[in-house]
């Protein structure tokens, strides 16, 4: 039996560190390293909204959230993947550019500012990591992530909306003065991410609107 536990914390071990890699790559964009290159290992090793900063929607502890359903105003839009079966509130007029090979499945971009975007990417994992729960606590979840790519977590957070978990992270990176809302979750055997990323000085600008987009996702249809 020891010999069985030590065998399931070595794969979740290795889990997590093929994840934090995964989301490395995510964040550099295809021509630094390729997404799913890592984030497809998972598969074979493994056996409304958390809203960061002051807004009232923030959520911890696993609470019960609802799906964040604003438009504020008309910023953003109800986008449905029918194929993949998943739903989110997307910015209305940006660039929409559909799945690039080992980056991500759709990505939406802002006209003028190419640095403000937001990824939402899939791949299948080990039937052993049936929610984001599996990879361990959050906040360690998140010190992990931030070690390996040279950041600092800035917040960290859980979520149960309609039976799926969701852990929320913010970083910055101090090199390239990049900030991010990263949201992974499991569901339908795969492992989501939904990331949204921003020059420090267009922070403050995109941040609501990006805490809304993350809330609104929902990795499934029903």
């Amino acid at each position: 039996a020891k010999s069985h536990t030590h065998g399931k914390n070595r794969t979740m071990k290795r889990t997590i560190l093929l994840l934090c890699l995964a989301t490395i790559a995510a964040s550099y964009g295809p021509a630094a390293l390729p997404r799913r290159a890592f984030v497809g290992r998972l598969a074979t090793v493994g056996g409304g909204a958390a809203l960061v900063g002051s807004r009232p929607e923030f959520a911890t502890a696993m609470e019960e959230v609802d799906r964040t359903t604003t438009r504020m105003g008309g910023l953003l839009e109800k986008y449905q993947d029918s194929r993949g079966g998943w739903l989110i509130n997307s910015p209305s007029g940006w660039n929409k550019f559909e799945g690039e090979p080992g980056a991500y499945d759709v990505k939406w971009q802002d006209l003028v500012s190419p640095a403000e975007n937001i990824k939402v990417s899939s791949t299948p994992v080990n039937s052993e990591i049936s929610s984001v729960g599996k990879l361990g606590p959050v906040a360690d979840l998140g010190a992990k992530l931030a070690s390996k790519r040279g950041a600092t977590l800035v917040s960290s957070s859980e979520r149960l909306t309609d039976g799926v978990e969701f852990y929320t992270f913010e970083f910055v990176v101090p090199d390239s003065n990049v900030h991010q809302l990263l949201q992974l979750s499991v569901s339908k055997g795969k492992i989501w991410s939904v990331d949204a990323n921003a020059v420090g000085t267009r922070w403050e600008k995109r941040k609501d609107l990006y805490g809304n987009v993350l809330g609104s996702f929902m990795p499934k249809l029903s």
